[in-house]
């Protein structure tokens, strides 16, 4: 017999879902998340549910995994306080969105904006610029680009987005930004768009990366206590659902 299994960690319950393959037989099991280390909770659901199909941990042929917990992170704003490195140009790429306003003309009054998850004063711009075909339009200044990033790590930033213009065509200049970060700001986690998500458009694909930079310290470590160096893409799934 095949068995595939699915975890949904939540903020209180972690779900487990185990399904025999071939006859389409379903086992459940819900326990406590912890939040120390969501592996635990992980491991108990794994464990209690595999008892009540009767069956050993190595029967299990596919695990698939989502949580709410980076969810969880964005909605009580307990992410990482985010430097943002864009093109020389492009620094408010975050407020400026794509000036959409719902509600017309008088929406510019009434309509809060939200609150970008790395702040204006936390983005820095470096000179350099990839053409949309990748060619190079203009070399990155090494001195400039180092000097900015000196700047966030005078800002006490717990997490790094490099997103800029045309990556997804050419990523070479976010690598390069990247290992300049790995030296300028020791420690801290760098996420780059051209690896979290390589598509047009500046504004998704910077958003979609600060909030993998946002949620990352919550998802990747065991505690809050924990230090985190690796450069990392998205390291987990948010599910739909809200916090369970």
């Amino acid at each position: 017999m095949s068995y595939r299994l699915g975890v949904d960690v939540g903020g209180t319950f972690t779900d487990v879902l185990l399904l025999e393959e071939t006859t389409g037989t379903t086992y459940r099991a819900k326990t406590p998340s912890t939040p120390a280390d969501q592996s635990v909770g992980v491991l108990n659901g794994v464990t209690k549910v595999c008892e009540e199909a009767g069956i050993e941990l190595a029967a299990v042929g596919q695990v698939l995994h989502g949580t709410t917990v980076a969810t969880n992170a964005i909605l009580q704003g307990r992410g990482a306080r985010v430097g943002l490195v864009t093109t020389d140009g492009f620094r408010q790429v975050l407020q400026i969105a794509r000036s959409f306003v719902p509600g017309g003309l008088a929406g510019w009054i009434i309509w809060p904006k939200p609150e970008p998850l790395a702040k204006l004063e936390h983005t820095i711009e470096v000179v350099g610029r990839i053409a949309a075909d990748g060619s190079e339009v203009t070399p990155l200044d090494e001195e400039q680009a180092r000097s900015a990033l000196r700047g966030l790590a005078e800002a006490d930033i717990e997490a790094v987005t490099i997103s800029l213009i045309n990556s997804y065509a050419n990523d070479a200049h976010e690598r390069q930004v990247a290992a300049w970060a790995a030296e300028e700001l020791p420690g801290i986690p760098v996420s780059i768009s051209s690896h979290v998500l390589p598509e047009m458009r500046e504004y998704e694909r910077t958003l979609t990366t600060v909030a993998n930079s946002y949620v990352q310290p919550e998802v990747s470590r065991p505690s809050s206590s924990a230090t985190s160096s690796a450069t990392t893409d998205v390291v987990t799934a948010p599910t739909n659902s809200p916090s369970s």
